[in-house]
């Protein structure tokens, strides 16, 4: 028996208890996360949920559905489970994760990697194996993209990478493509007219979409030059952060905006420098 709860899972009633399903589609392969470890559980579930990848959690030793390409599970539970695609996980969750999303395209290696980035102060981040999503995340802030495109590198193959960015939000965009220096990939600027932005969650449906249109090519150090709005944006924002107490200079604005420093220790300066 199927059914649906309003949370948008699923009930599969065909063994000895429940099995819960993520966006369930019986005609497509899906990742199950297989234990009895509840910390374990947890910490996978939210990588999946963030990255909307669906999946289905079933106990090692209930029936794997039919409609399962890969499965996630601790070291020490893998050893009871027969399956062809096992992936034991130690501490890197999200390691683990993208080699169920190699194992789930039936491939080893990609002929081409793509990135599709959305500009911002928390870039949308895409990745697009030979054509197909495998990855979508929030960088915590424009350099921070660096960091998720080198772990792109370590946990895959493949032979040519292009970065793909929109061209909006121009100082974050530059910042962004800043922090790529020495990356070995071709960076494109997107023309962003030329997409849509719909969606759930509008910055990751923008990314993959940067990601599918050819843009600029484009190499080099850019200008970060915070805007006046920008500026005055972030001191409202310091005004929020510190419950009206505090607002925080145009120079310390600046640096925030330009990523030199974050929100926090701006306010802290600010609130330092006052006392002095």
């Amino acid at each position: 028996m199927l059914h649906r709860s309003k949370n948008s899972f699923f009930l599969l009633f065909f063994s000895k208890k429940p099995i819960l399903v993520h966006r369930l589609c019986l005609s497509v392969k899906i990742i199950a996360v297989a234990t009895d470890n509840f910390e374990f559980y947890y910490d996978v579930v939210k990588e999946l949920k963030q990255r909307d990848i669906p999946f289905v959690s079933i106990s090692p030793t209930d029936p794997i559905p039919e409609n399962i390409g890969v499965i996630l599970t601790t070291e020490k539970e893998a050893d009871g489970i027969e399956f062809p695609k096992v992936i034991p996980v130690s501490e890197d969750i999200r390691k683990g994760i993208r080699q169920a999303l190699s194992g789930l395209s039936g491939r080893d290696s990609f002929q081409k990697m793509i990135v599709g980035i959305d500009p911002g102060e928390k870039p949308g981040v895409a990745l697009v194996g030979d054509g197909k999503i495998l990855e979508t995340v929030y960088a915590e802030s424009p350099e921070d993209v660096r960091d998720i495109i080198d772990k792109y590198v370590d946990a895959y193959e493949f032979h040519e990478m292009i970065v793909r960015i929109g061209h909006g939000d121009k100082t974050n965009r530059n910042r962004t493509i800043n922090s790529l220096a020495g990356i070995c990939a071709r960076i494109e600027i997107v023309n962003e007219e030329d997409t849509t932005h719909g969606g759930f969650l509008p910055d990751l449906t923008s990314a993959k979409e940067i990601s599918i249109t050819t843009g600029k090519p484009v190499e080099g150090h850019f200008e970060v030059e915070a805007t006046e709005g920008e500026k005055r944006e972030i001191q409202r924002r310091s005004r929020l952060e510190s419950e009206g107490k505090i607002t925080i200079s145009k120079d310390l604005a600046k640096k925030v905006v330009e990523g030199e420093i974050d929100l926090k220790e701006a306010i802290k300066r600010q609130e330092e420098g006052s006392r002095d």
